[in-house]
């Protein structure tokens, strides 16, 4: 009596792009989550804000000597309302030179931001400092290599530009994407055709050893 046979299994849906089953959990490639993408970025921040901190100390009152007097005038000047009010809708207008000191800031925090990114991906193989203490990596979506020299100084300003230039707007840009595609690409990311990696979890193929093989 004959047995029955089972029934074939249906194929494996394949995605519809190969990206996807690279740069998924359970691909070779499993991008960053976003928790730990989020540490790395704290620890570059307070590196960043410590390092223009320094530069500014050093050529902020170069630049205005009389910064640390006018500071102190608006800081007793903001204790009256209206001027606290005009100072909120129209800075420029109300307190030109300290409008000109914050927007030296501002530039010189910039500045650094977008040689530090812009370094790390383009020299160090795709990582910042705080990367490397998180065990990330960016590498191209095209050569699934770390990226170009170009690409990286690219990635690096996109970033920079949208974190501190466009405000709620620029991190709106940088996060939102994040819910619709699979391989957890910010808006940086995509734009730049690069994604974050986790090196903790790569899949490597183990090699064969002596105890796992049977002799005869």
């Amino acid at each position: 009596m004959s047995t029955p046979h089972a029934p074939p299994e249906p194929a494996p849906i394949k995605p519809s792009n190969p990206l996807d089953s690279v740069l998924c959990d359970s691909g070779p490639m499993p991008p960053a989550r976003f928790v730990i993408r989020a540490l790395a970025f704290c620890l570059d921040l307070a590196l960043i804000l410590g390092v223009g901190a320094l530069t500014l100390k050093v050529t902020l009152f170069e630049n205005f000597p009389e910064a640390a007097s006018i500071w102190a005038d608006y800081n007793v000047a903001m204790q009256n309302l209206d001027y606290a009010k005009s100072m909120i809708f129209d800075m420029k207008g109300t307190n030109p030179e300290l409008f000109e000191i914050i927007t030296y800031a501002l530039s010189t925090t910039i500045t650094v931001a977008w040689f530090y990114f812009s370094a790390g991906e383009a020299f160090f193989g795709g990582s910042s400092l705080g990367k490397r203490c998180c065990r990330l990596r960016s590498i191209s979506t095209i050569t699934l290599a770390e990226p170009t020299i170009f690409s990286g100084i690219v990635r690096g300003g996109l970033k920079t530009i949208m974190l501190f230039s466009f405000g709620i707007i620029g991190w709106a840009a940088i996060l939102i994407p994040l819910l619709f595609n699979k391989r957890r690409q910010m808006g940086h990311d995509l734009l730049s055709r690069t994604a974050v990696i986790d090196e903790t979890r790569l899949k490597t193929d183990e090699p064969l050893t002596s105890s796992s093989t049977n002799s005869n």
